[in-house]
């Protein structure tokens, strides 16, 4: 599941905007990702509208390294000390009831998201034996699609409310490469440290899209 609280700077290309009734070219910037802390921190997007009834929204985003929090991922879990993502979306819209307030959509979504994990000092668990080790990489790619309606209120020209809800599907893959692994409890000198590479995990998740934007 998938909760997003943005707050968004709107800055609306006017010129074209007071010709037609509505502004063609809107673009976004949000700080800080309120709700979900595996999103990243900093967005930005552009939404085009070649007609009323119909947007192209493009966001990308990206954490830059900001993110420090407890992480568990495949039975294995450590001390994380770095977390690096990106994201990308491509929304195209169908206002049925454009402009000015409210404007309800129907909207279907494209989205890439890209997250590298590095952990140290960590415990995993194979085979029900379980080994420490001191280095682990963990990368993970999600990509996916979605069907959402929702609503648009305008409050000004630069204050804007999004209400949204749909569901998809998203095709989840990722790898785990752990380093210096030893058994815990073996003092044999023939338990050597060694390095291992999980198979790489591909999995198909329902995926559900809701939140809102202010």
């Amino acid at each position: 599941m998938r909760k997003l609280c943005f707050l968004w700077f709107i800055i609306p290309f006017l010129a074209q905007g007071q010709s037609v009734g509505y502004d063609k070219l809107t673009f976004k910037f949000t700080p800080s990702s309120l709700m979900s802390l595996t999103s990243p921190a900093w967005q930005f997007g552009l939404e085009y509208r070649p007609k009323k009834s119909f947007g192209i929204n493009t966001e990308i985003g990206t954490n830059l390294s900001g993110l420090k929090y407890g992480f568990k991922c495949l039975s294995c879990s450590g001390e994380q000390y770095y977390h690096m993502n990106y994201k990308w979306r491509q929304e195209f819209r169908w206002y049925m009831t454009p402009g000015p307030n409210p404007e309800w959509y129907f909207a279907q979504e494209v989205f890439l998201m890209t997250d590298d994990y590095r952990l140290r000092n960590g415990l995993s668990k194979q085979d029900s034996i379980s080994y420490r080790f001191g280095r682990g990489d963990y990368n993970r790619i999600s990509f996916g699609t979605a069907s959402k309606f929702g609503v648009l209120y305008n409050f000004s020209k630069n204050t804007r409310l999004e209400i949204f809800a749909g569901l998809g599907i998203r095709l989840h893959h990722s790898n785990v490469e752990l380093f210096s692994e030893k058994k815990i409890g073996m003092i044999s000198s023939s338990d050597t440290a060694f390095d291992r590479v999980r198979p790489n995990k591909t999995e198909i998740w329902p995926h559900i899209s809701a939140g809102f934007k202010l």
